[in-house]
């Protein structure tokens, strides 16, 4: 399955079992309505969670740009991909593989920050010490790192439209979206 489905996927399964992305800072209890529903909807919530895990480590967005991406500010790894369908010239495919490899350097800096951050969110409730002040600071420096390494991500998808024409960002709109029949962004005018 195309990647990027997958990410939706995920997303939407995520969504629609009634829970929230834990960065969003809520956690809504939604009772399914059958047993079956709650573990169908607490095991898409954890390979989710997995998922997402697996992708920092990789120093992989898993979704965090998409909303660049979607919107015509296409990521570097994706615009290798696509080399060919694009028509790179040798100059810009270069300057695409540099950035994506200072993105990825940073995203696998950051992600490591990140992964840190939480699992000593994790030991404070694990080891029964969960004073409001402190897991305060550390929620938000999960937060802060969370903004981060979604930065890293944004602002290497600002790059990489510099370095492509209207004619290459239209072709890896249609490659990217039309083709595989994804939906525009959230709030998208069409």
């Amino acid at each position: 399955m195309n990647k990027l489905l997958l990410v939706g996927f995920a997303w939407t399964t995520f969504l629609t079992s009634g829970l929230q992305h834990p960065a969003s800072g809520q956690h809504q209890h939604t009772a399914p309505r059958t047993p079956s529903q709650a573990g169908e909807a607490e095991a898409a919530h954890h390979s989710f969670l997995d998922q997402e895990r697996a992708a920092i480590e990789r120093g992989e967005g898993f979704g965090m740009a998409m909303v660049a991406d979607r919107n015509g500010y296409p990521g570097p790894k994706h615009v290798l991909e696509l080399t060919a369908e694009l028509q790179l010239t040798p100059e810009q495919q270069t300057a695409m593989e540099k950035l994506f490899a200072q993105m990825k350097a940073q995203a696998l800096a950051r992600g490591k920050e990140l992964l840190l951050a939480e699992a000593q969110l994790d030991q404070m409730f694990a080891e029964g010490r969960p004073e409001a002040e402190l897991l305060q600071q550390q929620t938000n420096r999960v937060a802060s790192l969370r903004g981060e390494l979604r930065w890293v991500h944004l602002s290497a998808h600002l790059a990489a439209r510099k370095l492509l024409t209207p004619q290459q960002l239209a072709t890896y709109q249609h490659f990217r979206y039309a083709a595989h029949s994804v939906a525009p962004a959230f709030g998208a005018i069409e």
